[in-house]
């Protein structure tokens, strides 16, 4: 009931709340709600810190993040200066580990958990500057 009122919804019952707050939570399931909520401080009323819910070695979020940023496993080997069958192996381990259909979600999934960052700021700009 105080996460309702925290986040100014009406209480019409225990079903009518749930489905208010995921809504208003932009949440998927209960858990999800639990989890953005205790992030946005409004459980008690304080920023929660947490440990990552998933833990991957450091050269596999080295690759996610550039997965997410949008590079090929070519520009990731590169990059890090791996071969291109580590960056596939390491894709396929952390999308394991996380649960994730392919490397697109896996990516996804890390940025979400807050596992890495990704910067679109410079790509927003050129699009924007192009238009």
């Amino acid at each position: 009931m105080r996460i309702g009122r925290d986040l100014g919804i009406t209480v019409n019952g225990v079903g009518s709340v749930n489905k208010q707050i995921l809504q208003k939570l932009g949440a998927t399931c209960s858990a999800n709600a639990v989890f953005l909520a205790c992030q946005a401080g409004v459980l008690d009323g304080r920023p929660q810190k947490r440990e990552p819910a998933v833990n991957l070695p450091g050269p596999w979020l080295e690759v996610l993040e550039l997965v997410a940023a949008g590079h090929t496993n070519e520009e990731i080997a590169a990059a890090l200066g791996r071969s291109k069958n580590t960056v596939i192996d390491q894709v396929a381990a952390a999308r394991r580990r996380l649960g994730a259909r392919d490397r697109a979600h896996a990516a996804a999934l890390a940025v979400a958990l807050q596992l890495v960052r990704v910067d679109v700021t410079p790509e927003i700009r050129a699009e924007a500057h192009a238009a």
